[in-house]
C-alpha cells in the first residue's frame, strides 16, 4: 500500500506528531502559583532563620567554653603551690575528673621559668611552646587551619617569699570535638524542628488558600451555570471583596438582556410599521398606472425612513453598563444653546438649578437624547419660562443615580393622557398634540437604565416631566 507524503509545511515534533495536534499546556492556576511562591518564600525564610540560629548557638557555645576554660585557670591557681626555688606542685584534686584521664580532651599546663606542671590528661599531648602573656592578661584562640584545640592562656605574676615575682603562664586546651558534637546535636534538632514547622506551615497555607479561593470557585461555578442557561444571573452570597464583581457581572447580564429586549421591540415595531407600506405596494402592483407607481414610491420611501429610524433608535439606546460618568451641566448648556437658536423668536428664559459636580453614569448620547427631547418639548410649548432642575439619587451607591425635571409655562398635558403617553407605542399625534414622540423616546432610554418617567403639572402653569435613573 503506498504511503502518503507528509505535508511540506507541517511541523512535527521528535515523535513525528504535528505540533498543532499536541494539547496546549495549561498554565498554573492562581492558587498553585501562590502556594508555590509562598512555599519558596517560607523555605528561604526558614533557611535564613536556621542559619542565624545555628550561628548564634555556635557563638554562644564558644563564649560558654571560654568562660569554662577561664574557670579551669582559677581552679589551678587555687590549688597551685610554689616553693622558694620556684618548683611547681598541685597536690589537691581538681574538680573536673577529666583532668585525670589521659586523652580526655581537656588539658592544663602551668609553665614557669624552670619548672613545668601538666595535668594527668596531658600525657598523650605534645604541648607547643607557651606564648608570652603579660601578668593579668589572657589570650583566647579558636581552632585555626590544622589545629584541633581551643586555647586559653593566662599570665600570672607569682610572688615568692623572698619578694621576687615569678612569671607563670597557665594554658588550657580543649579539644574541638567537644564543641563540634554539641553543635552537631543542636543543628540536627534545629533543622528537624524547622522542617516540621515548615511542613505544618505549608499545610496551613494550602488550607488557607483552599478556603480563601473557595468563593472564586463558587463564582466560577455560578458563571458556568449562567453560561449554560441554568441560571439567569449570579445569585450566590459572596465575600465583600467579590460583591462588586458579582454586581457588575449581573449588571452586564441585565444590560445584555435589556438590549436584546429593546432590539426585539424595535424589530416588532418595525414589522408592525411596515405593514401599511407593504399593503400599498401590493395593491399598487395590481394596478399599472402613474398614480399607483407614485403611491408605491411613497410607500417605499416611508419604509426606508421607518427602517432607518428604528435601527438608529435601537442602536442609540444600546448602552454600556460601566460607562464613565458624564458631567450634566456641559451637556445641558450645549442643548440649551442649540434650542435657543432654534426658538430665538420666543425669547424663552431658562431657570437652571443643578448641584455642583452632578454626573450621569451612562452614555453621553443617551444624556443628550434625554435632555434634547425634554427641552425641545418645553421650548416648543412653553411661553416665556422653562425650568430645569436635577439632583442625585442613591448618593451612597458606587454609581449614583440622577433625577432630572423639566417644567414649562405652556398649556400643559391633559391629565387623562399622562399614563397613556408613557406606554410603549403611544404617539402624541394620536392622542394629544405634541409631547408624544419625544416622550416615547425618553421612556425607552430611561427604561433601558431601569428608571422611571412621570408626567405632572408644574407650578409654572404647564407640564412637568420627571426622569429618575436609579444608582447601582
Amino acid at each position: 500500500m503506498p504511503l502518503r507524503m507528509a505535508d511540506r509545511g507541517a511541523v512535527t515534533d521528535p515523535q513525528g506528531l504535528p505540533t498543532s495536534s499536541r494539547p496546549a499546556q495549561r498554565p498554573f492556576s492562581l492558587r498553585s502559583r501562590l502556594l508555590l511562591s509562598a512555599t519558596l518564600v517560607l523555605i528561604i525564610a526558614l533557611g535564613l532563620v536556621g542559619l542565624a540560629l545555628d550561628a548564634a548557638h555556635f557563638r554562644g557555645a564558644v563564649t560558654s567554653l571560654q568562660m569554662r576554660m577561664e574557670s579551669y585557670v582559677y581552679q589551678v591557681l587555687a590549688a597551685l603551690e610554689v616553693d622558694p626555688p620556684g618548683r611547681l606542685r598541685i597536690e589537691a584534686d581538681l574538680a573536673d575528673p577529666r583532668l585525670r584521664q589521659p586523652g580526655s580532651g581537656v588539658y592544663i599546663r602551668v609553665q614557669g621559668e624552670r619548672d613545668l606542671w601538666t595535668s594527668e590528661s596531658s600525657l598523650v599531648l605534645e604541648w607547643p611552646p607557651a606564648p608570652a602573656v603579660a601578668p593579668g592578661q589572657s589570650l583566647f584562640s579558636e581552632p585555626a587551619a590544622g589545629a584541633d584545640f581551643f586555647s586559653y592562656d593566662y599570665g600570672v605574676g607569682w610572688q615568692l617569699p623572698d619578694g621576687r615575682i615569678l612569671p607563670l603562664t597557665v594554658s588550657v586546651r580543649v579539644a574541638a570535638d567537644e564543641l563540634e558534637q554539641q553543635t552537631r546535636a543542636f543543628r540536627h534538632g534545629l533543622w528537624r524542628s524547622l522542617g516540621a514547622a515548615g511542613l505544618i506551615l505549608v499545610l496551613a497555607q494550602a488550607l488557607l488558600f483552599f478556603l480563601g479561593f473557595r468563593p472564586l470557585r463558587q463564582v466560577a461555578r455560578d458563571v458556568a451555570r449562567v453560561e449554560s442557561g441554568r441560571a439567569p444571573r449570579l445569585e450566590g452570597r459572596y465575600p465583600r471583596e467579590l460583591e462588586p464583581l458579582a454586581r457588575n457581572v449581573n449588571r452586564l447580564l441585565d444590560t445584555e438582556k435589556s438590549n436584546r429586549e429593546r432590539i426585539r421591540n424595535a424589530l416588532d415595531s418595525l414589522a408592525h410599521s411596515l405593514k401599511t407600506p407593504l399593503a400599498v405596494i401590493q395593491a399598487g402592483l395590481q394596478v399599472d398606472s402613474a398614480e399607483s407607481r407614485h403611491s408605491m414610491q411613497q410607500a417605499a420611501e416611508e419604509m426606508n425612513r421607518l427602517i432607518r429610524t428604528r435601527l438608529e433608535r435601537a442602536g442609540a439606546t444600546a448602552r454600556r453598563t460601566l460607562a464613565a460618568p458624564v458631567p450634566v451641566e456641559p451637556q445641558l448648556q450645549r442643548v440649551i444653546a442649540s434650542l435657543q437658536k432654534v426658538y430665538s423668536q420666543k425669547m424663552i428664559a431658562i431657570d437652571v438649578r443643578l448641584p455642583e459636580g452632578l454626573a450621569f453614569y451612562g452614555e453621553q448620547r443617551d444624556l443628550l437624547e434625554l435632555l434634547g427631547n425634554l427641552l425641545d418639548n418645553a421650548f416648543k410649548y412653553g411661553r416665556k419660562t422653562v425650568r430645569v432642575s436635577a439632583g442625585v439619587v442613591d448618593a451612597a451607591a458606587s454609581r449614583p443615580g440622577l433625577r432630572l425635571r423639566v417644567e414649562d409655562d405652556g398649556p400643559g398635558i391633559v391629565e387623562a393622557h399622562w399614563e397613556r403617553l408613557l406606554q410603549r407605542g403611544a404617539r402624541g399625534d394620536e392622542h394629544v398634540e405634541g409631547h408624544g414622540l419625544g416622550l416615547a423616546i425618553v421612556m425607552e432610554l430611561v427604561t433601558a437604565y431601569g428608571g422611571e418617567v412621570s408626567i405632572g403639572g408644574s407650578d409654572l402653569g404647564g407640564a412637568m416631566v420627571t426622569v429618575t435613573v436609579p444608582g447601582s
